[in-house]
């Protein structure tokens, strides 16, 4: 989208000089989602070299953040502004997007550009940060404390333990995975694997840890290889995706599965 110069008190040369050709949209790699991060990509439309000091983006129920980033785009090309999104404000059981802007200075002067998600980055964010707020607000989940060598020593069994925190629906554990080193795996073949009634306060669901990777490369990985995805229902909505972190026990264990 063309970029909107707001009124200013500049003198002549601001006002004729040609408004910034500016066009933006969200995207966000793997990388962004780990970091907490998506990029507003602007590109220069025009036929003259801008720089941008200052992007602020508001993409409503997020909170307006500033990218830190400052750089000049040369005609026909792009550039990304990597912008922390934050937590957005949830109100409903499915909150909306409003539509994203960006106010920038472009070559001194400020500019108003709106910025395209049709790719629904934005919205897919909004769905997964207010499924992860509204999980919160009724269950704590946390991998249990006790970890056992399995017959064979080919893996280490224990849990994954919910705790109610709060009154609400059922806690359905859908799905549970891996990291690159160790992968996590349910005791039996139910589907879905367990769930938390709305009556209950405590469950303890079985599993165990299974070693996929032990060369040096996977191992390298460090604490990340103690970090495992669990997908997750309220009341069998949509799937909710959290990730739990095993603590200092829990990683001596599933190490164990590496040792010669």
């Amino acid at each position: 989208m063309i970029a909107a110069l707001v009124a200013g008190c500049g003198g002549s040369d601001e006002t004729t000089a040609p408004a910034p050709q500016l066009a933006a949209e969200v995207i966000q790699s793997n990388l962004d989602l780990s970091r907490g991060t998506i990029r507003v990509q602007v590109t220069n439309e025009g036929e003259i070299p801008v720089r941008i000091e200052d992007l602020i983006l508001a993409a409503p129920p997020f909170p307006k953040k500033t990218s830190q980033d400052d750089a000049v785009i040369q005609p026909g090309r792009r550039i990304n502004f990597r912008v922390a999104y934050g937590e957005p404000t949830c109100s409903g059981q499915t909150p909306a997007m409003g539509p994203a802007s960006a106010d920038v200075v472009a070559d001194g002067r400020d500019a108003h550009v709106t910025v395209d998600d049709s790719s629904d980055v934005l919205r897919r964010l909004l769905a997964l940060s207010c499924g992860r707020q509204r999980l919160a607000d009724v269950v704590a989940i946390s991998l249990g404390q006790t970890w056992t060598p399995a017959p064979g020593g080919q893996a280490v069994v224990g849990s994954v333990e919910l705790h109610r925190v709060g009154a609400g629906p059922a806690v359905t554990l859908e799905q549970v995975a891996g990291s690159v080193a160790y992968t996590l795996q349910p005791m039996d073949g139910a589907d879905p694997i367990a769930t938390l009634g709305p009556d209950q306060d405590l469950l303890s669901v079985p599993v165990r840890a299974v070693a996929l990777r032990c060369d040096p490369h996977a191992r390298a990985e460090g604490k990340k290889n103690y970090v495992f995805p669990l997908w997750f229902s309220l009341d069998d909505g949509p799937q909710i995706h959290v990730e739990v972190k095993g603590d200092f026990g829990v990683q001596s264990a599933m190490d164990t599965l590496c040792e010669p």
